[in-house]
């Protein structure tokens, strides 16, 4: 969705706060320290606070959106206020060591429905309020903000049935006189100070760390109410098993708070997701592991953005990846794979490197900082092997906690665990961009032996695996890939034919063959643009439709639909069955239409095939069908992307698949 409004103040100053973090300490001795007491008026949307902190030589200045409004300030000569375009801007006067700044200021929210609150694409969610509701995201500067990490006290007053919730230690609570009252200490310093409000129902646990008990919380809407205690379960069992392969868990507390936004937020000790994926088996099994091993990187240990953004595809690969691996390895395969096939739905414009990464912002951005980066890791664990891998992670946590930490310092953590030169490892993947493209040649030397030649189209180092068939034998080894090339012999008998297998699991950042590509809904969410045919004229503009809800980018019309030509972007026809169908009859190179599934004339489907080699989706809409419903559905779609095809009966009930995923394979 993504209004100006949303996309381009909500995280400024945040942003520009971690692009210092080499500059800061995420958790220095001497870190500011804030007092706020809040009270928050759900009938006008207001948040009134009454602030004190102090100015020093060491945090000589702060910052306070403009939109707050300054109702009162404790005057004192050794401080001045000035104005920005964004902020109010408090500074301590030179000469002076040190003051004590006590301020009142109130801030009007927006409606909690507005469009601009929530940017999907980046699954940003702006300042907002109700009657049953509130967010404040740190990055909009609603508190005293020291571009750097700060302590906190919050003291949040709400009528009663509403709740407070922050990173951070709940301190008390109690009900008097019709309102509530919650206490918060935040004691580790927090670059980014988020509160929310809301109507839940309270539900705790405390489990046994390694150092100390740790309260474990729900904060869960009605609806959700009854899965806490199975959340609170999963917590435990996930915080147990991470303190175990990295080390001590970084707080006291974590809390999952359900939101009513649809969008999932990590911030240390708290994870703020949609009330309405909550009972969804991936939200437990990967976006909530995910969001505790933040905990430990990109919370524990912060970024220091100089070098990219290294915490997402780390926490990506021990949390999301990790625990599919741990229950099946062919998962495990299709999940490398997935990345390698997100890739390829990219263009080279839309590509960076893992060190211009910094956070998501749309598929491309998100394909790099999570899917490149989680690979990277795992091709670094290949190649220093399992034990030293999960060594290097529990020494980097002890070396770097509380501080902030680079790509070179985890090269340099692991440089102690292995012989292999990490530099040149980490130098071919951090700062460029592509991928290797796998070929292999084999010739004829003095029989029996035969030159294997395997080229990759740049200098990356990686091992790669190679799979080796003959009529007689089959020979599976690891090859080191350094340089342009690799070329070793090959000791075959008198055979007909060899078959050679370059990365056959999906174990390394590569193009994927034409051979190896499926189809996928993705491809069309990140293009570019696409030529747009319409075969239905039931649906006033589609290619209006599709660009709002379902593209990142803008469709563009082609007025004779012909699909035997050749074209360079990739094609989406939109129509009912029996158009869908006589489209694909004129087309002579339908490529996996076999496996198209039968298609009910009342139901919604979107397939996504190749047709004379130029990626295509057909759009099959039921025969009556009317812009809004439309909007409905291909709004739903978008979060299918994974996926080759997709079906929503009339009923609601949705069907998905893939494509089976073909090998490559280079026969002699």
């Amino acid at each position: 969705m993504g209004k100006a409004s949303a996309g381009s103040k909500v995280l400024h100053w945040l942003l520009c706060a971690l692009t210092l973090g080499a500059f800061f300490d995420a958790f220095a001795a001497e870190s500011p320290h804030v007092t706020l007491d809040i009270v928050y008026d759900e009938q006008k949307r207001y948040v009134h606070v009454q602030a004190k902190t102090v100015l020093s030589s060491n945090s000589p200045r702060f910052y306070l959106s403009k939109t707050a409004k300054i109702e009162s300030v404790d005057l004192d000569t050794r401080f001045i206020i000035s104005e920005s375009h964004d902020a109010h801007i408090f500074d301590l006067k030179d000469g002076y060591q040190k003051v004590t700044v006590k301020f009142n200021y109130s801030i009007s929210l927006p409606k909690s429905n507005d469009y601009a609150v929530i940017n999907e694409s980046s699954g940003r969610v702006d300042w907002s309020g109700s009657s049953t509701n509130a967010f404040l995201p740190g990055g909009r500067l609603w508190y005293p903000f020291f571009n750097r990490p700060s302590t906190a006290h919050l003291t949040i007053k709400t009528i009663v049935g509403l709740r407070a919730i922050a990173p951070g230690l709940p301190i008390a609570y109690t009900e008097r006189d019709g309102y509530a009252i919650t206490t918060l200490d935040i004691t580790r310093p927090i670059l980014g100070l988020d509160l929310m409000i809301g109507q839940w129902q309270v539900q705790q646990k405390f489990m046994s760390g390694r150092k100390e008990k740790i309260l474990l919380q729900t904060y869960f809407d009605k609806a959700n109410a009854g899965i806490a205690k199975e959340y609170l379960d999963l917590c435990e069992r996930y915080i147990h098993f991470y303190e175990n392969l990295i080390g001590t868990y970084p707080y006291s507390s974590f809390t999952v708070v359900s939101s009513p936004f649809p969008t999932g937020l990590g911030m240390p000790s708290l994870t703020y997701i949609s009330e309405k994926i909550l009972k969804y088996p991936f939200i437990k099994t990967r976006s909530l592991p995910h969001e505790i091993v933040h905990n430990w990187f990109g919370n524990g240990i912060r970024v220091d953005y100089s070098s990219g953004n290294w915490s997402e595809g780390l926490t990506t690969y021990l949390a999301d990846y990790w625990q599919v691996e741990l229950a099946s390895e062919y998962e495990a395969k299709e999940m490398r794979y997935g990345w390698l096939r997100n890739y390829a739905s990219i263009t080279d414009g839309d590509e960076k490197s893992l060190q211009a990464f910094t956070t998501r912002h749309h598929t491309a951005s998100s394909t790099i900082g999570y899917g490149k980066s989680a690979m990277f890791f795992h091709m670094l664990r290949k190649s220093i092997g399992n034990e030293p891998f999960i060594n290097c992670l529990k020494d980097f946590w002890l070396t770097y906690r509380y501080q902030s930490a680079s790509f070179h310092d985890i090269r340099d953590t692991c440089q102690t665990h292995t012989n292999i030169n990490l530099t040149v490892f980490f130098d071919s993947w951090i700062p460029t961009v592509g991928a290797p493209k796998l070929s292999a040649n084999l010739t004829q030397t003095n029989a029996p032996e035969r030159l294997m030649t395997i080229n990759h189209d740049g200098k990356w180092v990686y091992p790669l695996d190679v799979e080796i068939y003959s009529d007689a034998n089959a020979i599976e080894s690891t090859k080191l890939m350094r340089g342009d090339e690799i070329t070793f012999a090959l000791s075959v008998d008198d055979v007909k034919s060899t078959k050679i297998k370059l990365d056959p699991h999906f174990n390394i950042w590569r193009k994927l063959d034409a051979a190896e590509l499926v189809g996928t809904l993705r491809d069309f969410i990140a293009a570019k643009q696409a030529t747009y045919i319409q075969l239905t004229s039931d649906i006033q503009d589609g290619s209006a439709i599709i660009s709002t809800y379902f593209m990142e980018n803008t469709t563009y019309g082609e007025q004779t639909p012909d699909s035997n030509k050749s074209k360079k972007d990739p094609v989406i026809i939109l129509g009912d069955i029996a158009s869908i169908t006589e489209h694909l009859n004129k087309s002579v190179n339908a490529i996996d239409s076999e496996h198209l599934m039968p298609i009910s004339e009342v139901d919604f489907v979107m397939v996504s095939t190749y047709i004379t080699n130029t990626p295509t989706l057909l759009i099959s809409t039921p025969k009556v069908i009317t812009d809004k419903y439309f909007s409905m559905l291909i709004s739903r779609a978008r979060h299918y992307g994974k996926y080759s095809w997709l079906k929503i009966s009339p009923n609601g009930i949705t069907e998905k698949g893939k494509w089976p995923i073909q090998e490559k394979v280079f026969s002699f």
